[in-house]
């Protein structure tokens, strides 16, 4: 018998975490490589498909930092990475949108100039900094690419900012690489950020083994005078790096909904700092440190312009050294296999990982409930997966398999080694279809 997630009781708690083998050996302790492709991919769409507004035109010549167009979900513009020329319009797969669907190919010129910038921040209060923001097409660079802007034009009080130094996937270490470097871009951003937003502290997070970064931003702290500012270090544990399991380790509390509900936004470091950049020198952000790592010959970090195709960055990488490898845009806990490396990166992907390709053959479910006592979101996969069998949407939507973040441990803990995480994520989808049909 199945029992419906609203008339359960959860008698235990779930553990919402485990130790992982981090192979961040392979790149952290690499200098960052500078790479400029030959061409970028930059989508003509929003991340709904939806045509970008204003689009430039083929053959039109382009600068780094001039405007592409603007993105009609939430009305955020797009800029170029590079300078060159818009040579088509092409079909490619977007990850992002779930299909094919329309890329500016923009042909690199070797001589790349000045870049065009924005004017900084002028003023610190609330609708100034929402609006720089906004203008800047600042998003969340280290997941799903989420507006910041909105995040701090919310009317939920908020007394803390929580910036987000964990980078809990295996094998990316670009967080780790940019936060030893640049940490002072971080507090570029911070006064304007902590004034609009009226948080009356920041707290840096990250994980306690990484003493190198831990000192990279206590120093950054002291030379910043600033007394509000404090660094936290959490266990080495995944995934740490979610908001919520964050929350609770670094600041002791729970919530529902969104960060904001218990006085947080949260932001990942690099996003930070790319806020720093934006309001002192009115930089957009063009290009960002890639890891490109496991089965490549030279794994490392590598700073290219956003929409580099990954076939470039791996080859950057001295190419493959396993020819019967897998590539995921991303890394292996939340990313899933590509079906070939023409896929561009997009401003959200932090790294590309090779992988042996492992084939494992799938038992029946146990029921043992291993998926169940490690999932971060107190939810019932091993449930949720029974729905995506029978393909029963409403079973699905009463376990909240909306409410999965598709972190990719029940997969890991499964001893039938069955992908609970894509069936999830299936079901996922076909609540939301089923939702866009009732509108």
């Amino acid at each position: 018998m199945l029992f419906r997630s609203e008339n359960m009781i959860h008698i235990f708690s779930s553990k919402g975490q485990v130790h992982l083998d981090g192979h961040k050996e392979l790149s952290k302790n690499e200098p960052v490589v500078e790479f400029m492709p030959e061409k970028v991919l930059i989508p003509a769409v929003d991340n709904k498909g939806v045509a970008l507004a204003n689009l430039v035109e083929v053959g039109a010549t382009v600068q780094k930092g001039s405007l592409l167009g603007v993105r009609q979900d939430f009305q955020i513009p797009v800029y170029s990475p590079v300078t060159g020329t818009v040579a088509a319009v092409v079909k490619v797969m977007s990850p992002v949108v779930g299909r094919p669907v329309n890329f500016l190919q923009i042909t690199v010129e070797k001589e790349q100039g000045e870049e065009v910038k924005l004017a900084p921040l002028a003023s610190d209060d609330k609708e100034s900094v929402v609006a720089k923001l906004k203008e800047g097409g600042i998003v969340g660079l280290g997941g799903a690419g989420f507006p910041t802007y909105i995040k701090y034009n919310t009317k939920d009080p908020i007394d803390t900012i929580l910036i987000n130094a964990v980078e809990c996937e295996p094998y990316l270490t670009t967080d780790y690489v940019e936060g030893i470097e640049r940490i002072s871009d971080v507090f570029l951003a911070l006064p304007a950020l902590l004034k609009a937003s009226g948080a009356q502290r920041v707290v840096i997070a990250t994980k306690a083994d990484k003493v190198h970064l831990i000192e990279a931003i206590e120093k950054g702290i002291a030379e910043s005078g600033m007394t509000n500012v404090t660094c936290a270090k959490v266990k080495d544990v995944y995934p740490m790096g979610w908001e919520k399991t964050l929350i609770k380790a670094a600041l002791k509390r729970e919530y529902d909904g969104l960060p904001s509900k218990c006085g947080v936004i949260v932001n990942n470091l690099q996003t930070v700092m790319a806020i720093g950049r934006l309001f002192a020198y009115g930089e957009v952000i063009t290009s960002k440190v890639f890891t490109v790592s496991g089965k490549v010959s030279k794994p490392g970090n590598y700073r290219a312009p956003v929409g580099t195709v990954i076939a470039d960055l791996i080859g950057a990488a001295g190419g493959y050294s396993n020819t019967e490898a897998i590539v995921l845009a991303g890394g292996p806990m939340t990313s899933k296999p590509l079906a070939n490396d023409s896929i561009p990166t997009f401003l959200q992907t932090s790294g590309v990982t090779v992988l042996d390709r492992v084939v494992r053959r799938t038992e029946p479910c146990l029921r043992c409930g291993t998926c169940v006592d490690h999932c971060p979101a107190n939810l019932q996969p091993v449930s949720i997966n029974e729905a995506a069998e029978r393909l029963d949407i409403a079973l699905a939507k009463s376990f909240n398999a909306d409410a999965c973040v598709e972190c990719g441990i029940c997969s890991y803990v499964c001893p039938s080694h069955i992908d609970l995480t894509a069936n999830i994520a299936k079901m996922k989808l076909m609540i939301r279809l089923k939702a866009n049909q009732k509108k």
